[in-house]
């Protein structure tokens, strides 16, 4: 009689569930998209099982395929943003963000450093009901020195940090009132960091106004920035307004950080 082999261990981690997370993990940090071969190289998977599963993930909207590239698709952003704002505020940011949007009847943003601190990404918006207004996807990113929000998180950055940050940044003129140099950029920097409130107009977007705060963790670091933002001939007449709405929601939200100190911090 022959003796029956004993069954295989069951494989503690989940093949299928695991390959879904790497897949889309390998798309995002590729940026601009891979082919298949490339993929399954990153992966050390066989090239036909990654493409039955990218065809899955594709028809659910995790992942975007065209001409042979692959890339993270619209589901899958969401995903990420929606891990973003619950890593930042667990316990939500939206309806202070929401007040400050019914409050200033303008369009408000939740931005963070993206994974290469070098970008900031908007994790959040919320968009007035005025037909003229200024409009901006979530997920975007944009480098940090070209907006309100960006320069608000390099203000307060560590101080090394920022120097090195100083050191090796390349300013593109993205729009008519991009920084322009350096020097500039340090001089806004400590303005800032004075008065816990950073102001851009035509800096990433012709024709666009912002104004944006730091919100404060209970360390007493900036993860995080909100801004209002609007056309500029609208967004400039309303400053002073914009600014004591944002003071107010900039507090809030810091104390959903854990921040316990005066906001902001003298």
């Amino acid at each position: 009689m022959k003796k029956q082999a004993p069954a295989p261990e069951a494989d503690p981690k989940p093949r299928a569930p695991l390959r879904t997370v790497q897949v889309l993990y390998e798309l995002a940090q590729a940026g601009q998209g891979l082919r298949l071969a490339q993929l399954a190289a990153r992966l050390d998977m066989p090239k036909t099982s990654l493409f039955r599963l990218l065809r899955a993930l594709e028809q659910d909207g995790y992942v975007s395929s065209a001409a042979g590239v692959h890339e993270v698709g619209p589901q899958a952003i969401r995903l990420g943003l929606a891990l973003s704002r619950g890593r930042i505020f667990p316990g939500g940011a939206r309806p202070t963000m929401q007040w400050l949007a019914e409050q200033s009847s303008e369009t408000v943003i939740l931005g963070t450093f993206d994974d290469s601190r070098s970008q900031i990404v908007y994790v959040d918006v919320i968009e007035p009901s005025n037909p003229l207004r200024f409009s901006i996807k979530p997920g975007l990113t944009k480098p940090l020195y070209s907006s309100a929000i960006g320069q608000c998180l390099l203000a307060w950055l560590p101080t090394d940090q920022r120097a090195s940050y100083l050191a090796s940044v390349q300013l593109e003129p993205l729009a008519s009132g991009t920084v322009r140099s350096v020097a500039a950029l340090k001089r806004r920097l400590k303005e800032i960091r004075a008065s816990a409130l950073a102001l851009s107009e035509d800096g990433m977007f012709d024709g666009v106004y912002s104004i944006a705060v730091p919100l404060f963790d209970a360390a007493g670091r900036v993860p995080a920035g909100l801004s209002i933002s609007a056309p500029s001939k609208r967004g400039s007449a309303q400053q002073d307004r914009f600014a004591a709405l944002l003071q107010k929601a900039g507090a809030e939200l810091s104390q959903l950080l854990g921040y316990g100190g005066h906001y902001p911090p003298a």
